[in-house]
């Protein structure tokens, strides 16, 4: 017997080796020992999932912030919570069910949000899509806290076709990129005015 069919007769052998190993690893795996390691328990259960936070944003004057958390009433929701940066005093100052639109069936899922600088608006940014590598160009509503009006911007546009919003420094107004064009719309009548046309 030469050597190329021994080494090719040992890798076989070391090949149904490791694979009847492994298969026993994965019988004797399905016991509940939390001693054993396994691929169920890693990627199968949430026992090694992470927290998450964020995005989290200051409010104006730096004594407060903001970030997302599950809500009680829908988990698959998520609250605005207000948090003293002193203290580590808790409120939430916007429920998930405030950011539901009329006829919708559940609260907006939040890819990001923006506060106005005098904190009296939010801008939501949702139904995001991929433009290259990052979800840049989605859905934008605002949120007014006071009225708890909540409107979607762009009225006309088809879904998912904003980009970049930003309040101006004022609040009144939102600027954003619409199909490679800019445009401001004005949050007192939701009047869109374009700004260029060349693309």
């Amino acid at each position: 017997m030469g050597l190329a069919k021994v080494q090719y007769r040992f890798k076989r052998f070391g090949a149904s080796l490791a694979s009847v190993f492994f298969l026993a690893l994965a019988v004797y795996g399905q016991t509940t020992d939390k001693r054993i390691l396994t691929l169920d328990r890693i990627f199968n259960s949430n026992e090694f999932r992470s927290e998450t936070f964020g995005p989290a944003r200051w409010l104006e004057g730096g004594s407060n912030y903001t970030t997302l958390e599950p809500s009680p009433a829908n988990r698959e929701a998520r609250d605005i919570i207000r948090y003293e940066a002193a203290t580590g005093a808790r409120s939430v100052l916007i429920a998930a069910a405030s950011l539901t639109p009329k006829a919708a069936p559940a609260p907006l899922v939040i890819d990001d949000y923006a506060w106005s600088k005098d904190g009296r608006k939010l801008l939501v940014f949702t139904n995001s899509k991929p433009v290259w590598r990052q979800n840049t160009r989605g859905d934008y509503w605002v949120f007014d806290i006071a009225t708890k009006k909540l409107t979607k911007l762009g009225q006309d546009a088809a879904a998912a076709t904003l980009m970049f919003a930003k309040f101006s420094p004022d609040g009144n107004r939102v600027g954003y990129v619409r199909e490679n064009n800019l445009y401001v719309e004005n949050l007192a009548d939701n009047r869109i005015t374009q700004l260029t046309r060349d693309g």
